[in-house]
């Protein structure tokens, strides 16, 4: 999957509806969460554009895309508090990494999840790199129709959640961008 992203990767900070929607997630994540003194993991970081906006107050960010190129964007730009790795991010994967040993009081994952091959399988993965008490947020496409094969709808987050065993605080529409509503879920790990 990196390979179609890397293409993006030297315009990406530029693109305006990228960083309005960077902008609209980060304050629609400060309403359930302050991100202040909190160990956070930016799931599908891209250029790191949020997870820039959250290492503001957060004690630490692990940023992780599978896209070399975005990472190489975000690592130029020399944050302090951000690790950025480029990593097809797994249980596996994440096993032997010293920077997922202890956990993270917060995950976000925006316009990520309906990118991904298997949804269920990543927040189960997610969901073990979550400390008890930690919350996981996602932000992606309302999806309008059955035949629209982007997105998700209330109803299909909610059932993720339940199956990987997170507690669903809310899933609700946050923001648009244009004509494009975005769904914001909001989980957490008993």
């Amino acid at each position: 999957m990196s390979d179609s992203w890397d293409e993006y990767a030297e315009e990406w900070d530029s693109n305006a509806d990228v960083a309005e929607h960077s902008e609209k997630a980060f304050l629609s994540l400060k309403k359930f969460i302050k991100p202040e003194g909190l160990t956070v993991l930016d799931f599908g970081c891209g250029t790191g554009q949020l997870a820039q906006k959250i290492a503001d107050t957060a004690a630490s960010v692990v940023a992780v895309d599978t896209s070399p190129k975005m990472i190489d964007v975000l690592k130029a730009k020399k944050i302090p508090n951000i690790t950025p790795m480029a990593l097809d991010l797994s249980e596996s994967s994440a096993k032997d990494n010293p920077a997922f040993r202890t956990g993270f009081d917060l995950i976000v994952a925006s316009s990520v999840c309906a990118f991904l091959p298997d949804y269920g399988q990543a927040l189960l993965d997610l969901k073990a790199l979550l400390r008890e008490g930690g919350t996981f947020v996602q932000w992606d496409w309302l999806r309008s129709t059955d035949e629209d094969d982007r997105g998700f709808t209330k109803e299909e987050i909610i059932e993720a959640y339940s199956n990987a065993g997170l507690s669903t605080v809310e899933v609700s529409e946050a923001f648009s961008i244009g004509s494009m509503q975005v769904l914001m879920g909001v989980a957490t790990r008993a």
